[in-house]
């Protein structure tokens, strides 16, 4: 009999403990997501402060921008990547992060919603760019969506890198603060060491684009005009408006002659080269001196929007202002980016090509 007492009051106490104790599970009425952790699920914050339910423990993501697949696998999690703009990631960036292409070998495109279902993505994360149809079926099929709409300024691309890291959780989360504080510390630096400049030692100008047969700028809209304006120059471009896809804007060759830019810098050698062979653009400063440059390209471009953005403010400084930034080592800088974000050691020959920038 005293064993028996000695049981029952065993059993109680735990029963009791369990009564008290906070629960961990999701409720049932909460809404399923896709390969949520049993512990439940947590909120974050997209880039105009609405909270987002996602899975406590996210493995499986689907940035809709290859420059966030870029950031995603920077931030150490290109295994988790199941779905991407996938004709927006360069050979560099497969070859950097030979996980990405593990976790994603059906090749599934976030640019179809019925990919990123078959993908078994949790969270989708990137602009706004599916419909109202498509984010209710992947409300139905219980993946997230995290809206990153705000991308024109360093604050703004600050802040997408951190939303980034918070949908990653963990030590993503921490390269994610490593990130940012590079980042905002070399457009600061840039910014310092031009600060004194005079306004007429402030070089005119302008980032062009030759796509097809027309070429295309960015105004003040466009995360580059930052880089610009820290790295001591003037963004002829700045008040320009008319259409164009993104950020690229249509201009026309008698736009460019008028604004006269003493410097180019354009995104590919063919895209240079179709500027030095065009007779139209033959008076422009820039031309005439040959001083047109193509921007660098890592596993992402430089000059948009994306995390090796971190570099371009000093590559554009050293080019406008070398005697400001004589202590600038571009090639250093690439090699402990790539070191600290790409996970290996960059070869000299390495290093060179992406300071090179794209062919095309």
């Amino acid at each position: 009999m005293k064993k028996l007492l000695t049981l029952l009051v065993y059993g109680l106490a735990a029963a009791l403990i369990a009564a008290c104790s906070p629960a961990t599970q999701q409720s049932p009425d909460a809404p399923a997501a896709s390969g949520s952790a049993a512990s439940g699920t947590r909120m974050v914050k997209d880039s105009s402060g609405n909270d987002v339910e996602i899975p406590a423990e996210v493995t499986k993501v689907a940035p809709t921008i290859g420059a966030f697949s870029a950031v995603t696998a920077m931030l150490g999690a290109s295994n988790k990547i199941v779905a991407a703009a996938t004709s927006a990631l360069s050979p560099r960036f497969k070859a950097t992060y030979p996980d990405y292409e593990k976790a994603n070998p059906n090749g599934y495109d976030t640019k179809n919603v019925e990919d990123i279902i078959a993908s078994g993505a949790q969270v989708v994360y990137g602009p706004g760019t599916l419909t109202e149809e498509q984010l209710a079926q992947l409300k139905g099929a219980g993946i997230a969506f995290v809206a990153i709409e705000k991308l024109s300024t360093v604050e703004e691309m600050s802040q997408a890198f951190t939303i980034i890291g918070n949908i990653l959780g963990g030590d993503h989360q921490k390269k994610a603060e490593e990130l940012v504080k590079l980042y905002k510390g070399n457009v600061d630096d840039t910014a310092k060491r031009t600060a004194s400049l005079a306004g007429s030692d402030r070089v005119p100008v302008l980032q062009l684009r030759a796509e097809g047969n027309e070429y295309s700028t960015i105004n003040s809209k466009d995360i580059s005009h930052e880089y610009i304006v820290a790295a001591g120059g003037i963004n002829v471009a700045a008040d320009f408006t008319a259409t164009g896809q993104g950020t690229g804007l249509v201009v026309g060759a008698e736009q460019v002659v008028a604004w006269n830019p003493r410097m180019i810098f354009t995104l590919s050698q063919e895209s240079k080269n179709t500027i030095l062979a065009d007779p139209a653009l033959a008076t422009v400063d820039a031309v005439k001196d040959g001083n047109i440059h193509v921007c660098p390209a890592g596993v992402y471009l430089w000059c948009v929007r994306s995390a090796e953005g971190a570099l371009a403010p000093h590559w554009l400084g050293k080019i406008l202002h070398p005697d400001l930034f004589s202590d600038v080592d571009m090639a250093a800088e690439v090699k402990a980016f790539y070191k600290e974000y790409g996970y290996q050691d960059l070869t000299d020959e390495a290093t060179q090509e992406i300071l090179a920038g794209r062919t095309s």
